[in-house]
């Protein structure tokens, strides 16, 4: 009898804490709401999901709502997948973390080829760029293999020593699929198909084969202020690579997650390779960066803690997906709006710690242009002063940039103007403040004064020898002309 009434008092204190989560859960959940976030959220320990939910809207158009099995693009999440498949080659003897891209792809003409190692490429060390910056890059076509490989080949690098700093670099990531095909000997979809989705029951996840995303899918958006807000689709790109791009769910980001957590793809031992890239990366220290495929977070959110994931960020999406491998917990964020996503995925993994969730703010971007259409551009730049200590923002140079891109967006050309010259009388050295100014002018038809801050931009550009900024300087003086 005794036996019988502890079992029911243990199973009762279980229910009322499982149910205390869940009511912790739901209060951020709509704390989030309030403060005009959105998204699906899916908490996981180990193989038992303890929470799942989705609210806001998929399409603002249409007030089509997001749903729990709502499709994204999940963008640099898949590098993880990636450099996943790099090492379970490694881990077969394959691959060795010390082989260049020449020794492995000798046909490929890219500079530095003898000197970039697997390492290198993994840990965004390469020298390497993205397609994309450079200038003939089109989102929106579907390129062969070998036109991709023009593009990479023919980029310049950022630095000529392998090793010598860290650039984020997508073009690394599409070298290491090549090499995932060519070590393996399967097609880069087979491969991750066979090895990944299929035993992980990956039920959604896809290719887009398409430039927009389907309308019963996510719409990519950026919220510029309470009320202004803009589709972002100039960005969607057909098919996914080894740098991301997947259309996914959240529960098919779980189940990758959770296929690391229970060593499916790896041992334990190259797993730790993984996080640490290759010991590169303490984990004692408070750290966050890249390891091998890995964003590694040691002490963050709470001291004592590490986790590891990666977040994807696109024109329009945000996603996470991290793992606390202590405790097996799984958190995955997927949000179709673009904002910092690693700042939620944190908090509810706090509070699935037991912890308190950190106070949550409204970009301060967003703050600020919010309170700019209320009281004019003409009043806020009179008294900036008052105004960003009553928003308790600090108005440094990331803040001027993103509000300014925010009205270059809608065209907001006068408030433009007004707004980068405060920018410029804070900060009298930031290039970009004056190229954003002068385009602005040039889309008021002022073009001598569009000129005159373009060449303010180029002569400090040549002062701070920023090379990008100097070509971006000219290419827009002479389109004034």
């Amino acid at each position: 009898m005794k036996k019988n009434i502890l079992f029911l008092l243990l199973t009762l204190a279980s229910t009322i804490n499982a149910q205390s989560l869940l009511e912790r859960f739901d209060s951020l959940t709509h704390a989030y709401s309030e403060k005009n976030f959105q998204g699906v959220i899916l908490v996981a320990k180990g193989d038992s999901i303890i929470y799942n939910k989705a609210w806001g809207y998929a399409d603002y158009e249409k007030k089509t709502k997001l749903r729990v099995n709502t499709l994204f693009k999940t963008e640099s999440t898949g590098k993880m997948f990636t450099a996943t498949a790099i090492m379970q080659l490694v881990e077969t003897g394959k691959l060795n973390l010390n082989n260049t891209v020449k020794e492995i792809l000798p046909e490929l003409d890219l500079k530095n080829a003898d000197k970039i190692t697997i390492h290198h490429l993994l840990t965004h060390t390469s020298g390497l760029t993205s397609p994309w910056e450079t200038p003939d890059y089109h989102f929106k076509k579907d390129y062969s293999h070998k036109e991709m490989e023009k593009i990479i080949c023919s980029a310049p690098l950022v630095f000529d020593t392998p090793g010598k700093e860290m650039y984020y670099s997508n073009s690394g990531y599409i070298i290491l699929s090549w090499i995932i095909e060519k070590i393996s000997g399967q097609s880069f979809d087979d491969y991750f198909s066979t090895h990944f989705f299929q035993p992980s029951q990956m039920t959604t996840i896809r290719h887009l084969n398409d430039t927009i995303m389907p309308t019963k899918d996510a719409q990519p958006y950026q919220f510029l202020s309470s009320k202004r807000y803009v589709l972002r689709n100039e960005t969607i790109s057909p098919k996914a690579s080894g740098a991301g791009g997947w259309l996914a769910t959240a529960n098919d980001l779980y189940r990758f997650m959770l296929g690391i957590d229970q060593n499916k793809y790896l041992q334990p031992s190259t797993l730790k390779i993984m996080r640490t890239a290759n010991g590169t990366k303490s984990l004692d220290s408070t750290f966050q960066g890249f390891a091998y495929g890995l964003q590694v977070y040691n002490n963050q959110p709470v001291k004592g803690i590490s986790y590891f994931g990666h977040s994807g960020g696109g024109a329009g999406f945000s996603i996470d997906a991290i793992l606390e491998p202590v405790n097996h917990i799984i958190v995955i964020f997927c949000t179709n709006t673009y904002m910092n996503s690693r700042e939620i995925s944190s908090n509810y993994l706090r509070i699935a710690l037991g912890k308190n969730a950190t106070e949550i703010n409204t970009p301060a971007s967003i703050k600020v242009y919010d309170m700019i259409d209320a009281k004019g551009i003409e009043d806020f730049v009179k008294n900036e002063k008052h105004y960003f200590k009553s928003l308790s923002t600090v108005p440094d140079e990331w803040l001027f940039i993103r509000v300014g891109e925010a009205m270059e967006m809608v065209e907001d050309n006068k408030n433009l103007v007004q707004w980068a010259d405060l920018g410029t009388r804070y900060f009298p050295n930031n290039g970009f403040l004056f190229l954003m100014k002068g385009s602005a002018y040039k889309r008021l038809n002022k073009k001598a004064d569009a000129i005159k801050c373009f060449e303010i931009a180029k002569n400090i550009a040549i002062k701070n020898n920023e090379t990008r900024m100097i070509e971006e300087a000219e290419r827009r003086i002479n389109s004034s002309k």
